[in-house]
């Protein structure tokens, strides 16, 4: 595209739900993904190139948009862009529409695995890099982002669970496939053939498909978009699972099974540490010399008092011990 910048002037811009990307709807009806970075980043280009290889390697199971092409960081454009098809449709509606993600899933991750040297990130072993982002998000941001001790202890006596079951869990092999890992609900999109399409593909890597389950039904998950708003019941979060297994295959399934609820844990820890860092982060001021600082400046007035009343309901000590109520 010759003159991108250009393009994007003329586009239409869409309402912002992220810190990592912004989307423009170009006059040719394709969509530009906005890569946020800052100026003169060295980090940019390549995760851009990365996510831009994971559009290529889901593209087989049609359930993501077509990538057309990558657009290079430049000046007035530091992180780059990504050009793909605009996919017309909502937010699924929950419980309704649970089925529809559940196919979009096991499409993905019946997928062949990239080859080792690939852009996409690999976690050979899952429940340990998990625990270790987990970690590093609760000594980094936890205190300062949870104010209540009760609710801190809670989320501390979860993750002192999470350690001592990676005593054994950490050495046992682990059924990998590729894993989404941002699949909560507002990132797919329904058309009007009831087409579940997963449409935020930055996170992607190699690694455990429990991951996924979780983060599509989680309560932390299934409130974070203003568009979805709905807690499941735990009958429908069981249905979501038992419709999944049946559809990867009873080898798959049988493997997979033993690691549903120690990874559900795992990733609404997970989730709590994002909810941190995006608390802390958004509210700081600017840090030139840390590139990867979070910032919210983008959002709408109305979404950021959305995702803040989000985090603060997510960290009240009630709502987090009727999530733990579900495995404890």
């Amino acid at each position: 595209m010759a003159d991108f910048l250009a393009a994007l002037r003329e586009g239409e811009a869409l309402p912002a739900t992220g810190t990592a990307h912004g989307h423009v709807r170009l006059k040719d009806g394709r969509l530009a993904r906005i890569a946020y970075a800052y100026e003169d980043d060295p980090t940019a280009a390549a995760r851009l190139h990365q996510q831009a290889e994971a559009f290529r390697h889901l593209a087989p199971a049609g359930r993501t948009p077509k990538l057309h092409e990558v657009i290079e960081p430049r000046p007035g454009l530091p992180g780059g862009a990504l050009i793909v098809d605009f996919i017309e449709g909502r937010a699924p509606r929950l419980p309704d529409e649970l089925d529809a993600m559940v196919e979009t899933l096991a499409h993905l991750h019946v997928l062949p695995l990239p080859a080792r040297g690939s852009p996409i990130p690999r976690q050979d072993n899952p429940f340990r890099a998990t625990l270790d982002v987990v970690e590093q998000g609760a000594r980094r941001f936890l205190d300062k982002a949870v104010t209540d001790p009760g609710a801190r202890d809670e989320i501390v006596e979860e993750l002192e669970i999470m350690r001592e079951m990676a005593n054994t869990l950490a050495h046992r092999p682990q059924p990998l496939s590729i894993a989404l890992a941002d699949t909560h609900p507002g990132n797919f999109i329904v058309d009007r053939a009831g087409i579940a399409w997963f449409v935020d593909l930055e996170k992607v890597h190699v690694g455990s498909p429990a991951i996924d389950l979780a983060h599509a039904t989680l309560p932390t998950s299934t409130v974070w978009h203003p568009d979805v708003g709905k807690i499941l019941a735990r009958a429908e979060v069981e249905g979501f699972y038992e419709s999944y297994l049946k559809r990867i295959g009873k080898t798959r399934a049988a493997e997979l099974q033993p690691w549903l609820q120690p990874m559900r844990r795992l990733t609404w820890l997970r989730t709590i540490m994002f909810m941190a860092r995006w608390r802390v982060q958004t509210g700081a001021p600017h840090d030139p010399s840390d590139p990867s600082q979070w910032s919210d400046a983008g959002l709408s007035p109305e979404m950021r008092e959305h995702l803040r009343a989000r985090i603060a309901l997510s960290f009240e000590r009630e709502t987090i011990r009727s999530i733990r109520a579900e495995w404890l």
